[in-house]
């Protein structure tokens, strides 16, 4: 509807209830966008990286390199935490267990050296860590947020998720 359309005391109803129905959408407006905003914030769009020794074979780029050396600086250091900064948690909580430092004194062992076979969509590999000692280790390594090529994770961890359907019979 055009303003020039419309008689005076309509025009001034109607700039009136323009005025009020934005006023009234705005809040809405905005707490829409900042639960996009919100949502959008909790996926990663960064690869952490660390300095670690490491010897690199195939394909991988430096923020892919610099994921693995955070993975294995974590494990010799027995860091849970450094464990689940490098660990995929956006599909579900992680916990990190006893079970993920299986390798700790592996990684503590000496050179390391990670073989990156990338997957059929170049957005996940398999990572073969060979540990200084000889121990090996097969790591997932995928995207975690599809909108950001720099937001690498590792699939480490325990997902804790609830298993979906229902309870098993019992017999």
């Amino acid at each position: 509807m055009e303003m020039a359309a419309v008689p005076g005391k309509r025009r001034g109803r109607l700039r009136r209830r323009l005025a009020w129905a934005g006023g009234a959408l705005a809040p809405i407006a905005l707490a829409g966008g900042g639960y996009l905003i919100a949502n959008a914030v909790a996926l990663p769009t960064s690869t952490p990286s660390c300095s670690w020794p490491l010897r690199v074979h195939g394909r991988a780029t430096s923020e892919q390199a610099g994921l693995i050396r955070c993975y294995l600086r974590a494990l010799a250091r027995h860091d849970a935490g450094g464990l689940l900064a490098v660990a995929d948690t956006t599909s579900a909580p992680v916990r990190i267990t006893a079970a993920d430092f299986r390798h700790s004194a592996d990684a503590r062992s000496g050179l390391a050296s990670a073989r990156f076979v990338a997957g059929q969509m170049d957005d996940a590999y398999a990572v073969t860590i060979t540990f200084g000692d000889g121990a090996r280790e097969i790591v997932a390594m995928g995207l975690a947020n599809p909108g950001s090529v720099h937001s690498w994770r590792l699939g480490v961890g325990t997902s804790q998720t609830s298993p979906g359907g229902p309870p098993p019979a019992q017999p």
